[in-house]
Formats: C-alpha cells, structure tokens, sequence
C-alpha cells in the first residue's frame, strides 16, 4: 500500500531516533512493514531530488536587458489644458479654509471649474496662469487659460 505524499513529506524532515519513532508509528495505522516504508522513502526523497524533465517547448527565462524604445513625440496628441467651467458656480459650496487668509482668497473667486482628477467644484479667481491645488485629492494643475 503506498503512503499518502504528505506522510512521506514529514518522513522526510525527520532523522535518527524520531525517524524510527514516526516510522514505527506509521507502521501500525497503515499496516505496512518497515522494509516498505523505508523503500517508498527512499524513492519518494530521490523524486525530489531529481531535477526536472525538460520539455520540448522549453522557454527561456526572461532576461532584462538595457534597451530603450524610441517614441516618437510628433505624433503626440496634447493634453487638455484648458479648464472645465461650470455653468451656475453659485450651487456649489466652495469655501474651504475658514482662516482671514482663506477667506480672502475665497472673495476673490469669480469662477468655477471642475478639478480634472477627482470631478470636484473649485472655485478660483480670473487670473491666468494660475496653480490649482484641488483641496479634496491634492492634485495640483497649472492653467494658462
């Protein structure tokens, strides 16, 4: 009767005295001789120390090498600078910093866009070009127009 793997597995990591002990162990609930334990250990520990089989259809390890591909930037589309306005900026809530300097800078804002990374309302002044940091994902974006 052949043993289960995982009993030939924990044979395996034993030596000496526990070795003996596990077999004689073994031995009893599998009703199996000790001779035949140690012949399915014996072939399941050369198993694992075989190397493997090579297939037909062997693919070599990837390698990385040190090219660069060429990207030819003539062909490039460029990226929306422009800002996205909103229509009624009056609907939105866009007082964020309720310090003097926040409040300030929020009386100065005569316009609305919307912030091209998460889609929220800011509210900004008509000076161009200007840095937008967006106060709900901190992206920041300049405009020139």
């Amino acid at each position: 009767m052949a043993l289960p793997a995982d009993v030939l597995t924990r044979l395996a990591s034993l030596t000496g005295y526990d070795l003996m002990l596990e077999m004689d162990t073994i031995s009893r609930t599998h009703n199996t001789g000790l001779a035949e334990i140690e012949s399915q250990l014996a072939a399941f520990k050369q198993a694992a120390t075989a190397p493997p089989i090579q297939q037909d259809n062997f693919v070599e390890e990837f390698v990385p090498g040190a090219h660069k591909d060429v990207v030819d930037l003539d062909q490039a589309q460029p990226l929306q600078t422009a800002p996205q306005y909103i229509d009624n900026p009056d609907q939105y809530r866009l007082k964020y910093d309720p310090s003097q300097q926040g409040q300030s800078n929020q009386s100065q804002v005569k316009q609305a866009i919307i912030c091209p990374a998460c889609s929220a309302p800011l509210g900004i002044p008509d000076v161009r070009p200007i840095k937008v940091t967006c106060p709900q994902c901190m992206h920041e974006t300049v405009f020139n127009s």
